[in-house]
């Protein structure tokens, strides 16, 4: 099956360009097919990633230009870069096949390369299903989550400070928890008002993942709150990930951090 696993041991859904770059170099040295890949996209051709305020976090290439700006996609009959008969030219295409692939040495590795290569040249995303799965496609289009491994290059997944158009989103997540006594009851107005401590992780336009940040300068500490995942994104590490962020904040801020842990939920 076609998936790709993360060492907490989350299953990874989706993989922006930048990371799925950088997961391939760094088993260059243990892979053929990544040294081939390596050798194919350049030593220092990859991107990094750039925080925007409006939209989260975005990638862009080393040089300054934009993703879109690489290359000038152009298919004909679904295959082919610029002049539709070859990716970019024969100098830098590279082979994924080989006994490295049929063995399974280093997992679904030629894949990912494969879908990294082509992202490279201007497809925005691509994803990486199991063919024997019945109905694969359609699951992978309609469910939120999908069924396999998607890589991007535009944005797919991005954190962020919140805004006022994502109070519906918070609520959301959080009324369940409410309702469980898991988290403390807050109002509308209550959520408004204190909208500009809340960090959230959007999906698709969705909030899938908030967090809220109070921090005490005068008392040194701070209060995490409002810790909630929706339910179909529980599992994948995005909720590990807000809370590391606002760790870090608070480890720059050099202040205390307030909170409970119980059953692997952030309690206030």
């Amino acid at each position: 099956m076609v998936q790709f696993w993360m060492r907490s041991g989350h299953l990874i859904r989706f993989l922006i360009l930048d990371e799925a770059d950088m997961l391939i170099r760094k088993q260059a040295k243990q892979s053929e097919i990544a040294a081939h890949y390596v050798k194919a996209v350049g030593e220092e051709d990859h991107t990094f990633l750039e925080h925007n305020d409006s939209v989260g976090i975005v990638a862009f290439p080393q040089n300054g230009k934009s993703l879109s700006g690489r290359q000038n996609a152009t298919f004909h009959n679904g295959v082919g870069f610029d002049n539709g008969n070859g990716l970019w030219s024969v100098e830098q295409g590279f082979a994924i096949g080989g006994e490295e692939r049929q063995s399974r040495l280093n997992g679904y590795l030629s894949e990912l390369a494969a879908a990294v290569f082509v992202c490279k040249g201007g497809v925005q995303r691509v994803h990486l299903l199991d063919g024997t799965v019945g109905g694969v496609l359609l699951l992978e289009l309609f469910k939120r989550d999908g069924m396999g491994t998607m890589v991007a290059s535009d944005l797919y997944e991005g954190t962020r400070m919140a805004r006022a158009t994502d109070l519906a989103g918070i609520r959301q997540i959080i009324q369940p928890l409410e309702q469980s006594g898991t988290l403390v009851r807050r109002t509308d107005e209550e959520l408004l008002k204190a909208l500009d401590s809340f960090a959230v992780v959007e999906r698709e336009g969705q909030i899938i993942t908030c967090a809220a940040l109070f921090p005490f300068f005068e008392e040194k500490c701070g209060e995490v709150a409002a810790i909630a995942v929706s339910p179909e994104c529980r599992g994948q590490g995005q909720g590990d990930e807000l809370l590391g962020m606002l760790f870090l904040v608070l480890k720059v801020t050099k202040i205390a951090i307030l909170c409970k842990i119980q059953d692997g939920i952030v309690i206030i």
